[in-house]
């Protein structure tokens, strides 16, 4: 394939790392870099002056239900930032094939593209009801606006199989038009792995301490710790966790990639029981380290691990069986950093973001045609 000429947009700064889904937009971006020719990478959000006026167009009394609205899915919010990519688009000089979109809180105007997402609305709806923060005729026209997103991008790459069916079977776009990518380990490069022997702790690493599962697994960490009063679960990212659980430590937010490569270093094990989580890049980081994960089989969770290869697979809510999944790696090293070190080559080989890139190639090039007047959509 020749190389592409290639403009990327996001939603925020696509330059700066920052973490999960927003350093996404940065890595994925690099990696297309090095394959193809990045004419230029911009941010639509939201102006201060934007956010003033759609803040005040969408003032409610529930406080998190107007931020939800206003941060997410609210159409003034989404609109907004579809007008700021026909502005940034004007404003770069130098020709390009392409424009890349990362992820969907906006419709790139004024020029084809292709489009990377990590979910949907409809997702969403069916797994995490309240996520979107809208209903009834509000959604219907939340679902119209994304179905002219997807409809209008040349190609749509979907980090996991259930986001390719939510955009073919829900919102109707062609098979053809949609590929699975998959994500990759927001690493550049991928960490030394320490040689140190690892401790009998059980990491897990969030902000939405419910919808991550998080009060399961302080449930099934009751019944592990018994058995193993070694041991110890570190709790990252929130506050929301209960306090005083014995063998439980609450970290709350964690700032700094060093502080965090400790963490994930001085683990056995790390535990994402969610009960909805479309992709779950955090398990790619903790992969990157030569944890063993254990996850529930929710969203694309179980494509980014494979069972009984790189971690351990429960179904969502199924306690004894996280419970049992956890002992079974506090209670066998050797098998933990088994399970472990596969996921580490599992990162070098496939959930990297060159990797993604790779898999891109078909869909890219066929973007290319129909863009240059090649085949139909």
């Amino acid at each position: 394939m020749s190389e592409l000429r290639l403009v990327g947009l996001a939603q925020g700064d696509p330059v700066s790392p920052t973490t999960g889904s927003g350093a996404a937009a940065k890595f994925v971006l690099d990696a297309l870099g090095r394959r193809h020719r990045m004419v230029a990478r911009r941010g639509v959000e939201l102006s201060r002056a934007q956010r003033l006026a759609i803040a005040a167009a969408t003032a409610h009394l529930d406080r998190g239900r107007w931020r939800t609205r206003f941060n997410w899915h609210g159409r003034r919010a989404l609109d907004a930032r579809s007008r700021n990519s026909a502005s940034v688009l004007r404003s770069i000089d130098e020709p390009f094939d392409l424009v890349f979109q990362v992820f969907g809180l906006f419709r790139t105007r004024g020029a084809p593209y292709a489009l990377y997402i990590d979910n949907t609305v409809e997702l969403s709806q069916r797994h995490w009801p309240g996520w979107a923060g809208v209903e009834g005729k509000q959604l219907e026209r939340l679902y119209d606006w994304e179905r002219e997103l997807y409809g209008e991008a040349l190609h749509v790459f979907a980090q996991g199989s259930p986001h390719a069916d939510s955009v073919i079977s829900h919102y109707g776009v062609p098979a053809e038009r949609v590929s699975v990518v998959g994500g990759g380990a927001n690493f550049e490069p991928l960490p030394t792995l320490s040689r140190a022997p690892r401790e009998p702790v059980v990491l897990f690493v969030g902000r939405d301490w419910h919808r991550k599962g998080g009060d399961w697994l302080i449930e099934a960490w009751r019944g592990v710790h018994e058995r193993h009063p070694e041991a110890t679960l570190r709790i990252v990212g929130t506050d929301d966790a209960p306090a005083g659980e014995p063998g439980v430590e609450v970290l709350g937010t964690v700032s700094g990639r060093d502080r965090m490569a400790a963490l994930y270093e001085g683990a056995r094990v790390f535990c994402l029981p969610s009960r909805y989580d479309p992709y779950g890049l955090a398990i790619s980081e903790a992969m990157a380290y030569g944890l063993p994960c254990v996850v529930t089989r929710v969203g694309a969770l179980d494509e980014v691990v494979s069972e009984r290869e790189t971690g351990l697979i429960v179904e969502p809510g199924d306690v004894a069986a996280l419970a049992g999944a956890i002992d079974a790696l506090l209670g066998d090293p050797d098998r933990a950093e088994a399970l472990g070190q596969a996921g580490r080559k599992r990162v070098e080989t496939h959930v990297n973001w060159d990797a993604v890139v790779e898999r891109m190639q078909p869909g890219l090039e066929r973007a290319l045609s129909v863009s240059a007047g090649g085949a139909g959509r």
